[in-house]
């Protein structure tokens, strides 16, 4: 993820190219993304609405008024339910402030306000309870069915909350194992003679597959292989290529055009 959006920084040295709809981006994903961390970066002791206008002073491109900011806050504010606790300080673990789900709301308001078209989010239900969890995703799919592309990075999901994704990316040692619309992966592990057990969640039935498993290296590379072997053959794989092949006739000033104006800086 932190590749994705060019913030591996320190030590690390990437090979490779990012693109988006075939464009090589480079430096300029920042313009057209949010990026939501694990790790929230607040001043404790300002409200939600507070935090917001700041970082819409800070982030909004010039064009927009005070005016044209406060409505924005306003929007996002009732967009992620968060109009309850907008006069409330947001706090830490001196001062008491909004709950944690509220707080990960805030930080993705904090992103979205700039109406960027693609969104990361790593692990956004980490410390989260199940009804948090289920809530967040559900605020994200909405957000999703209205235009924006979402990707995200998930740890340990519910059953129920797997079922709201609507694409799935699996991958093991650096290798593409499946990529497509979440219901077509049982389909593939199937045709490998890996059967889900019934009532058994998928995502951990996917996880238990693709992790090593002490002195069973070899069946865990047989395994993946398989998988991946599999993949390339698949519909979904020729389809990703076939889209490939026509988004990279279009010129990186064409999509860059496509954006919302205001993440634009």
């Amino acid at each position: 993820m932190n590749v994705l959006t060019g913030r591996s920084g320190g030590d690390m040295t990437v090979h490779g190219q990012v693109t988006v709809n075939g464009c090589e981006i480079g430096t300029l994903m920042g313009d057209i993304s949010a990026y939501v961390e694990q790790e929230d970066a607040f001043i404790p002791s300002l409200t939600v609405i507070e935090q917001l206008m700041f970082r819409a002073l800070l982030r909004m491109d010039k064009s927009y008024d005070k005016q044209q900011r406060i409505q924005r806050v306003k929007d996002v504010i009732r967009e992620l339910s968060l109009t309850k606790c907008a006069n409330t300080m947001i706090g830490d673990e001196r001062i008491k402030g909004i709950s944690g789900g509220e707080r990960k709301r805030v930080a993705f308001a904090s992103e979205i306000l700039t109406d960027p078209p693609l969104i990361f989010l790593d692990e956004p239900t980490s410390g989260l309870d199940s009804y948090l969890a289920r809530n967040l995703i559900q605020v994200l799919k909405n957000m999703a069915s209205r235009g924006r592309t979402i990707v995200t990075t998930i740890h340990q999901p519910s059953s129920e909350i797997f079922t709201m994704f609507d694409e799935l990316l699996l991958m093991a040692d650096g290798r593409v194992v499946f990529m497509g619309p979440t219901k077509d992966a049982m389909l593939l592990f199937r045709e490998c003679g890996l059967q889900c057990p019934t009532n058994y969640n998928p995502a951990d039935f996917y996880l238990d597959n693709l992790s090593i498993i002490p002195n069973q290296e070899d069946d865990y590379v047989a395994r993946t292989q398989g998988l991946v072997d599999a993949f390339e053959r698949s519909e979904n794989y020729q389809n990703i290529q076939n889209y490939l092949e026509i988004t990279k006739k279009r010129s990186l000033k064409e999509f860059l055009e496509s954006a919302p104006a205001g993440n634009r800086r």
